[in-house]
């Protein structure tokens, strides 16, 4: 009877560990089979901020509320966004054996990288009160013409402190996050892992 507890215990104990090893995205789309097995060659397009939400709101009632420097510096706040997503995902592919460039055209790779940032919580920082910078995203994984083979959810946080005060530079720290995470996964479908 002891053993019977003990051995319940230790599930109840394992479980959120277990919980927690899954894959840091959630599939919502998966070509079977799989199309980019053992290839290694993707273009990443720039991102996209189709329906944003900002918060509790939609982006053009955020924008709304800001001045023309507050709209221009979120313009800039997105470039570098973009570009932050773009060298992680580079860089973390790289070190996974796959190439990833920049698309020009369709020729440049068989495969496309289109991610859309679909939630963009900017946090706050005030010392007292801080709040985390989060962005949630939709990768999809096309072909040139843009055929979806495989769509999956990605979000990264950005802690608000001392150290990181600016909302811009959460989210470009965010948006690199994001980027890596994209780079896991297709390493993990160049490789043929489930």
């Amino acid at each position: 009877m002891h053993r019977r507890h003990a051995l319940w215990i230790l599930m109840l104990c394992l479980t959120p560990l277990l919980a927690a090893c899954g894959h840091p995205w959630k599939t919502s789309r998966q070509a079977m089979p799989n199309p980019f097995y053992g290839q290694g060659r993707f273009g990443v397009v720039p991102i996209a901020f189709n329906a944003l939400e900002v918060g509790n709101s939609s982006e053009a009632d955020w924008m709304a509320e800001k001045d023309a420097e507050q709209r221009q510096s979120w313009q800039e706040d997105k470039s570098a966004m973009n570009e932050a997503f773009t060298e992680a995902l580079v860089e973390k592919a790289a070190s996974e054996d796959a190439i990833v460039v920049r698309a020009r055209s369709a020729a440049d790779a068989p495969f496309f990288i289109r991610a859309n940032v679909t939630f963009y919580e900017p946090g706050v920082f005030t010392g007292v009160f801080n709040m985390d910078t989060l962005l949630k995203a939709t990768v999809q994984l096309t072909d040139p013409a843009g055929r979806v083979f495989d769509e999956f959810l990605i979000e990264a946080k950005s802690p608000a402190s001392l150290l990181n005060p600016s909302s811009g530079g959460r989210a470009r720290d965010a948006a690199s996050q994001l980027g890596k995470l994209t780079a896991m996964y297709i390493s993990h479908r160049v490789r043929g892992e489930d």
